[in-house]
């Protein structure tokens, strides 16, 4: 059976390229916060593609930045 459980906030990382991945969606905002939080250490770092990460955003559901 399928769930219908909404994610209101996701985890947004952002390239030197401007691309932008969708890295998580959580249920509260302080799953979001911590995994940001455990994200950082990435930031200047470069992946696979070369793309090295810029910014890490936690957005709501209506697609608002949070602090």
């Amino acid at each position: 059976m399928m769930s219908n459980t909404k994610f209101p906030y996701a985890l947004v990382f952002t390239y030197d390229n401007d691309d932008q991945f969708t890295a998580g969606q959580y249920c509260s905002l302080r799953d979001a916060l911590q995994a940001k939080i455990r994200a950082k250490a990435e930031i200047g770092e470069t992946d696979i593609t070369g793309r090295r990460l810029e910014t890490i955003t936690v957005l709501t559901e209506g697609g608002n930045e949070t602090n």
